[in-house]
């Protein structure tokens, strides 16, 4: 039905009919045709690109960025897309016109940019870029209004904070375990527990950075418990891994004491 009235619209108004383009590419995406959803998101662009529609452009730009997005995880190559599609909706939107979409499309970029592989040194560039898309989507996001959303970017801005590099790295790091808080206070153990034991174990890491050993433990031990409730082998080993880290850096400094007295 929505083909038919696209097609139909197409002759009078070509802004309804990319309207009705977009709403079919959503509809075909939800049934998992992906690629008719590819060629559906850029012919409802298509028929939207001499419009001052900008805001229902940018939907269809993040929208069809998301999708990218997802299937970069399989094809790498296709990276580059989602990007452009991000792109495109940030240059037709901000953070007055389009709040939602504006923040969307930046905590997402940030997301890519993060994932991105390392190869070069100025590649970490993209780390600061990413940063600064994280603070920019959290500037409109809050826990009372895109819970899940605002729980996923604060901790991907958190994460990327603890491995920015920087002369202030320590600065990072504190406000990375400040972010940290913020998550836990809203991802309880009876709602989601492994993933409030995946941001007990980064928080636990964060501190240990910042040689917090004690509070670094007890988030540590609590992430450990959680994961052997749910038999996550590779999680408990990573949270050991770092627990015995704190426990050599805790002989050293006992040695050294006990070395000056």
């Amino acid at each position: 039905a929505l083909e038919t009235a696209a097609q139909l619209a197409m002759p009078v108004s070509s802004s309804l009919a990319g309207q009705l383009l977009g709403q079919l590419a959503h509809v075909q995406l939800d049934d998992g045709g992906t690629k008719r959803a590819q060629t559906t998101f850029q012919a409802a662009l298509d028929a939207l690109v001499d419009s001052d529609l900008l805001v229902s452009r940018a939907e269809l730009h993040v929208a069809a960025g998301a999708m990218f997005q997802e299937m970069s995880e399989a094809a790498p190559r296709l990276t580059k897309q989602a990007i452009d599609h991000y792109q495109s909706a940030l240059r037709l939107v901000d953070r007055t016109t389009a709040p939602e979409t504006w923040a969307i499309a930046n905590a997402n970029l940030g997301l890519i940019y993060l994932t991105m592989p390392m190869t070069e040194a100025s590649d970490q560039l993209r780390v600061g870029i990413a940063v600064q898309s994280m603070r920019e989507a959290l500037s409109v996001l809050a826990p009372e209004t895109h819970r899940d959303r605002w729980s996923s970017t604060q901790l991907n801005l958190a994460n990327a904070l603890v491995y920015l590099p920087s002369t202030h790295q320590a600065d990072n790091i504190a406000e990375a375990v400040e972010l940290y808080e913020g998550v836990l206070a809203h991802r309880d153990r009876q709602r989601d527990p492994q993933g409030r034991a995946r941001v007990l174990a980064n928080q636990g890491n964060a501190l240990a950075h910042l040689g917090a050993f004690a509070d670094a433990k007890v988030r540590l031990h609590e992430a450990r418990t959680i994961f052997e409730e749910f038999d996550e082998i590779e999680a408990v080993r990573s949270v050991r891994s770092i627990l015995d880290e704190i426990a050599k850096h805790e002989s050293l400094i006992r040695h050294d004491v006990d070395a000056e007295s």
